[in-house]
Formats: C-alpha cells, sequence, structure tokens
C-alpha cells in the first residue's frame, strides 16, 4: 500500500485537467486542457502521445480518489483543551486527571514521569510540541490554522499524541478511544521535512509532524506499517550522524541506527512499543553530568553505567550537543516499569559538524575535560565506569565505517585516526 507522501510524489509527477475532441472540417483532433496560474491552457495533443496523457490523467484520477479514501482527520481545539480540561491517557488508561490545567488525580504507576515530578499539564505539552523557530513549522502553523496563546498548546491540534510514546490528551466529555485517534497517515510529512505543500494538508491535521521536537527540519514516513524519521542537514551533519551510529555500535553502546536517502538521513521510530520518557522528565534542563548521574544512579545501577558510556562516546565523538531531550528512558507501556536507557540517537551535531577536524590533544581539550574531571570527582562514577568492559578496536575498524560513507567531508582521511586516540585516550586514562 502506498503512503501519502507516496501518493502526492506520483500526483505531481502526471499531467492535471482533460483530454477533448474537436472536430475541424470534418477531421479530429485531440486537445489537452488545464489550468496555469489560473488561465485555462488548451494545447493540441499529438497523435503518438494520446494514449499515453490519456492514461496519465486516468492513473492521477485513480490517485486522487486513493487520497479520498484514506481515513484523513481534522481537528480543532476544542474549549476544554484550550483550557487544558480534560486527561492524560496511556493508551486507552487515564492516568492523570486535569481540570483547567490543575492536577486532579493522578496513577503513580503509569503517569509520565513529568507529570509524576511536576503535576504540571504544561510541562508534560512543552516536551511534546514542535520548535515554532523552525521555518517549516511555521508554515504547518499557517496552512493548518492554527491558533493558540502559547506554543505549547499546539501539540493539542494532534490530542498531544506522539510517535515515540502512547500518551495522548483526551478532553473532558470526549467519547475518542486510542485507536480512533493514533497517527496512521504522513500527509505532512513533505510540508515538514521540505517546506513543500499539498492539496490535501487541511485535511490532515492529526499529524506526527506537530509533536516532534528539534530544530532541524524532520519529518515522519509511514511505510510498511512503521514510522521513520528524515533529517534534514549539510554533507558534515550527515556524515557525522551516520558515522557516530556506526561507530556506537562498534564500541557496543545501544544505537539508532542510521541510513542515508537521497540528501537526508533516516532510522526508524525505536520506542514503537514502549513509552520513550526524555530526561527532561525527570531534570528539566539541568544537564550536568553530576546531576543525571544523581538522579539515574538513584533509579537503577545499571541506568547510571550506561549513562557514562553514552557520555563517554560523546567525548569521543565530540558531541557537544547531547541534551535532557535526545536522551532517555524507555518503559514498559503496560505496567510502567522502567526498561532501560533510550538508544543513543541525534549526533548530527558530532564530530565535524562544528570543526573540520576534532582535536586530539585530550589534555587540551576542554570538552573532553568535563567529562575526565567529572570522573575524577566523582568517586562513584569513576568506579562504575571501570567496571565497564569496552570492546578493544583497530583502528581500521573505524576506517571501514569512514571508508563506507557516501558523502565527501574536509579531512576524511583524518577521522578514523583521530577518533581511535580520542577513544583510547579515555578508555585508558581509566583502565
Amino acid at each position: 500500500m502506498n503512503t501519502l507522501s507516496e501518493l502526492f510524489k506520483k500526483l505531481k509527477a502526471l499531467p492535471t485537467g482533460n483530454v477533448y475532441k474537436k472536430i475541424i472540417n470534418g477531421k479530429v483532433y485531440y486537445y489537452h486542457q488545464y489550468f496555469l496560474d489560473g488561465k485555462r491552457i488548451s494545447n493540441k495533443v499529438k497523435d503518438n502521445e494520446l494514449d499515453i496523457l490519456k492514461k496519465q490523467i486516468q492513473e492521477r484520477i485513480e490517485i486522487e480518489n486513493q487520497i479520498k479514501n484514506i481515513h484523513l482527520r481534522n481537528t480543532s481545539l476544542s474549549k476544554n483543551c484550550k483550557e487544558l480540561t480534560g486527561y492524560v491517557m496511556n493508551k486507552n488508561e487515564v492516568v492523570a486527571k486535569f481540570e483547567k490545567g490543575v492536577l486532579v488525580s493522578i496513577n503513580e504507576t503509569l503517569a509520565p514521569l513529568v507529570i509524576k515530578r511536576t503535576h504540571s499539564l504544561e510541562k508534560f505539552l512543552e516536551l511534546r510540541v514542535i520548535d515554532m523557530s523552525r521555518t517549516n513549522a511555521r508554515i504547518l502553523k499557517k496552512v493548518l490554522n492554527m491558533d493558540f496563546d502559547e506554543d505549547y498548546k499546539a501539540s493539542l491540534y494532534s490530542y498531544a499524541l506522539s510517535v515515540s510514546d502512547h500518551y495522548w490528551f483526551k478532553p473532558k466529555h470526549s467519547k475518542l478511544k486510542y485507536n480512533e485517534v493514533k497517527f496512521d497517515n504522513d500527509a505532512l510529512f513533505e510540508t515538514a521535512l521540505k517546506g513543500e505543500l499539498n492539496v490535501y494538508f487541511n485535511r490532515a491535521k492529526l499529524s506526527p509532524e506537530i509533536t516532534t521536537t528539534g530544530s532541524f527540519e524532520k519529518g515522519w514516513r509511514y511505510i510498511d506499517n512503521e514510522w521513520w524519521l528524515y533529517k534534514s542537514g549539510n554533507a558534515n551533519q550527515l556524515f557525522s550522524e551516520l558515522f557516530s551510529s556506526k561507530f556506537a555500535e562498534l564500541i557496543g553502546i545501544n544505537t539508532v541506527k542510521y541510513e542515508l536517502e537521497d540528501k537526508y538521513i533516516k532510522c526508524k521510530n525505536f520506542s514503537p512499543i514502549y513509552n520513550f520518557e526524555p530526561i527532561a522528565s525527570l531534570a528539566d534542563s539541568n544537564d550536568n553530568y553530576e546531576n543525571i548521574f544523581s538522579i539515574l544512579i538513584n533509579i537503577d545501577r545499571y541506568l547510571a553505567r550506561d549513562y557514562l558510556k553514552l557520555i563517554f562516546f560523546d567525548t569521543v565523538v565530540n558531541n557537544i550537543d547531547r541534551h535532557n531531550e535526545n536522551m532517555g528512558l524507555l518503559r514498559n507501556a503496560d505496567n510502567g516499569q522502567i526498561i532501560s536507557l533510550a538508544p543513543n540517537f541525534d549526533n548530527n551535531l558530532s564530530l565535524l559538524a562544528t570543526n573540520e577536524v576534532i582535536n586530539t590533544d585530550m589534555r587540551q581539550d576542554g570538552f573532553a575535560k568535563l567529562f575526565i574531571n567529572f570522573l575524577i570527582k566523582n568517586d562513584e562514577a569513576r568506579k562504575l565506569f571501570k567496571t565497564i568492559q569496552f570492546k578493544p578496536i583497530e583502528i581500521m575498524d573505524i576506517q571501514n565505517i569512514v571508508n563506507n560513507i557516501p558523502l565527501e567531508v574536509p579531512h576524511k582521511e583524518d577521522i578514523a585516526n583521530n577518533v581511535f586516540k580520542r577513544y583510547n585516550f579515555i578508555k585508558n586514562m581509566f583502565d
């Protein structure tokens, strides 16, 4: 079955209008009639092009009918949504009740961690709304005629649903069920990723694009019943994401796998059955190593260990953009149990993204010193880090990753050597 974005792409390649017959002096001629910039155009069709044109126009009609038959749903902000009166749901179970933004009751086992910590619906919505500073987000706002007084309320146009978990907001008195609102179309994919519009966008407000966070242009495609996230970037950023993903896998860190498609990177949704909870749910914006480590080790020692592995990896690939919304926890959607740290993702601002060559003199590298000094000062973190068995790797292992990425970037020949030195410096320092 074709996704909406694929159907829209096919439509762009097909002619509009219709073919009509005209008899002049007893002779039959065929014309292609269509509108261009509001003007009616009629062009004579050559005999050898007639059958092809008729077939293309018929194909267009069939595709338009397919799109019309797909269940697109239009939402608007009800009074209860605007007043934040209703229920935060986990699938079809109420996990928190709010009256005009004030928490009335909560299921401590299943409620989102940010609501358990803050009792705030606003904080919950802030963590699941598109960044309105993105150009394409502003386009979405205009074409969908979204009207809200605070940016976080934009998420309510999709009932605060997210691809990455099973939480949503159900307005008071609504009879909606989870299966009736969960995402099943990618009609706004082209708009969110590329800023392109299609004639059906105003029928598809219930879209994962509205609740997708981050500052880079991105969009969700629905392929074979699975969601794939596409993200834009320059060559250095795309290379850095691809390399970091492969390198994390090489050294034994759970990671999202990225692929290159055209001029974008893409990855499959890593949380189709769990509830992803960003670390911001527990720590707001305080991403200090000490703070996050303290929070996680009080929950589970293995979570704290995996966090140390993650920030060690960040130090090696110079990922200075790790923050509390691009790392998090996976929870069992049925019983609320914390399963693990979420896989590593969002490394497009690592490696070459900010510098053409990463530093190999770790004693003079300010970012590396942040991690090293944290381990030196925190006895518990240092002892736990020393229990981690990182794989011994060869420089050729890294070189193979570099060679298999089909992007040309500056100083590509130096990357394997530089990453190898950084990896072994920190690893050996604490061995």
